[in-house]
Order: structure tokens, then C-alpha cells, then sequence
């Protein structure tokens, strides 16, 4: 795989921040039956995935608009404890599922069809698919057997290492359309780290401005170079971001004390996880337009 190359600072993208509360309508839900419910992947089309606990254990599911599915109801992933991380706009769908010794496995949802998709490389005790774009190009996560977190690119049976330069630990959690790849990286397990973009080939490290130290992450990106992902500000209060060009933009779902934004799609709606009181619960937020003046 080619050496890419590490900058800190990518002005293009990150000069000149200014902080902002987003105008968003936010819609906050619980699937039937379930205390948690988790959204981790939305497409185009409004569809979101993630995992809930409606069943006992954590399933993976698709909710299409008010449509609520099961994945694999029958099979695998309903029979296991298993999520659903991401969702193109074909609607095949990747995650991951534990069998029954405990091991974390790969896969992807595609017309119906499960396959199982597992990283050839030595010493993997686990797999996890995070993202897949229209190209069916899929970025995820493996765990050697020190227990050390490692990134790869997957397409058309073929794994590329992803390994941010210098870190300790890497998380690739989304991809565009045009392939650009958002994650974190840290060089010590306790906290958070930074937030990554992979632009044209260059590595940026992303770090909210006004954020603590070593306490941000980069969770999905769209065709529009828009990045969501959350930080912890001076105080250890978690929150959502968005940046957008120059501009960063608070995200905070109203009535929850945690807003962990995951995926954005073209028309630049946000998908989550919103902690309340007792509850966690899914969130999507339409941008609000601006009136003219």
C-alpha cells in the first residue's frame, strides 16, 4: 500500500473554524420494545442501521422511514448478538456479529445474501466493517491478539492495511462516495484521541477547536467533504460536530446529555445516538434552511 502522508493541519478544510450552534430539526426514537437503540448508518435515501436491544441480546436493523426491519431475522445475525454499521444507497448493509466463542466477525448484508467477511491478516482475533460507499468500497476495524485496534480497506475480496502513522490504535468509521475515509486514532487506550480524514491520499489529523486534549473523532463523512464525529470540551461534556468548509458547528440533540453523531448523507441529514435520561436512543436531524432575507 502506498506511504501517505501525514499533515496536521489541512487548511482547506480546518483554517479558521468559527463554533456554532446548528440550526437542525432533530428527531429523536426509540425501536418498539427497545431501552437502546443505536444508529450508526444512513444513506441517501433516509435509511438507517444500527443495533437495538427490542429482542434479548442486541440485533441489527434497518429502519426504512417508519418501516422497521429485522436483519437476518432468522438466521445469523438475528440468532446472535450482532449491529449494523453502514448502509449505501443500494441498500447492503455491513457490520458485525459475535458468535458463539465470543469472536467479532465482519459482515455484509447484500440483496438478502449474508456473507462473512473476516481480515486475512496474522494474528486478527476480530473483525468489524464500519462503512461501505456506492462503489461498494468498505472501510473497518481489526484487533490483533494484543488487543490493539488496526484499520483496512476492503473491495472485491481484496484487504489494504489502513494504519494512521504513528498511532497506537486506528478506527476507520466512514467513506464518501469520492473515497475519502474519516476515523481516530490514538497513541494511548484511555481516551479518544483525533479525528482523521484521508483526503486525495494525505492523512489530517482533526481536532475540534476548544475541545480537551486527545478527546476527538471523526465518525462519517459525505461527497460534500461535510464530517460529523464528537469531542468532550474542557468540562468532560461530550458533544457532536459537523464542520462544513471553514465552519464548525456544535450538534446537540435537545433533552439529551450525550449526542454522538455517526453518518451524514448528500443532503446533509445527520444520524446518531442521543443519551437520555434512562434511555439511549436514535436521532436524525434535517438542517433547517435559511430563510431569505
Amino acid at each position: 500500500m502506498k506511504r501517505l502522508f501525514v499533515i496536521t493541519l489541512f487548511c482547506v478544510a480546518y483554517c479558521g473554524f468559527a463554533g456554532a450552534q446548528g440550526s437542525y430539526s432533530y428527531r429523536t426514537f426509540e425501536n418498539p420494545g427497545a431501552t437502546v437503540t443505536l444508529v450508526f448508518g444512513l444513506n441517501t435515501r433516509g435509511e438507517l442501521v444500527g443495533g437495538d436491544n427490542s429482542i434479548p441480546g442486541r440485533h441489527a436493523f434497518l429502519l426504512n422511514h417508519e418501516s422497521l426491519i429485522s436483519l437476518d431475522a432468522s438466521g445469523t445475525l438475528g440468532t446472535h448478538l450482532s449491529f449494523a454499521r453502514g448502509v449505501n444507497d443500494q441498500g447492503d448493509v455491513v457490520g458485525a456479529y459475535f458468535d458463539d466463542d465470543g469472536n467479532e466477525h465482519g459482515f455484509l448484508l447484500k440483496k438478502d445474501v449474508l456473507t462473512t467477511i473476516d481480515v486475512p491478516f496474522s494474528g486478527s482475533v476480530g473483525t468489524q466493517l464500519n462503512a461501505i460507499n456506492n462503489s461498494g468500497v468498505i472501510v473497518g476495524t481489526w484487533v490483533d491478539d494484543a488487543f490493539t485496534a488496526h484499520g483496512f480497506v476492503y473491495q472485491n475480496g481484496n484487504f489494504a492495511h489502513l494504519d494512521y502513522p504513528g498511532a497506537l490504535d486506528t478506527f476507520p468509521s466512514g467513506i464518501s462516495a469520492r473515497g475519502e475515509i474519516v476515523g481516530n486514532w490514538d497513541t494511548d487506550q484511555s481516551t479518544i484521541g483525533h479525528g482523521f480524514l484521508i483526503y486525495r491520499g494525505q492523512f489530517v489529523s482533526i481536532d475540534v477547536p476548544d475541545a480537551a486534549a486527545d478527546s476527538t473523532a471523526a465518525n462519517g463523512v459525505n461527497e460534500r467533504g461535510q464530517i460529523v464525529g464528537i469531542y468532550a470540551d474542557a468540562d468532560g461534556n461530550s458533544h457532536g460536530f459537523l464542520t462544513d468548509g471553514s465552519t464548525f458547528t456544535t450538534l446537540d440533540c435537545p433533552g439529551g446529555f450525550r449526542t454522538s453523531p455517526w453518518a451524514i448523507n448528500a443532503a446533509g441529514q445527520i444520524a446518531g445516538i442521543c443519551d437520555v435520561p434512562g434511555q439511549r436512543r436514535g436521532f436524525i436531524a434535517n438542517p433547517i434552511p435559511k430563510k431569505k432575507p
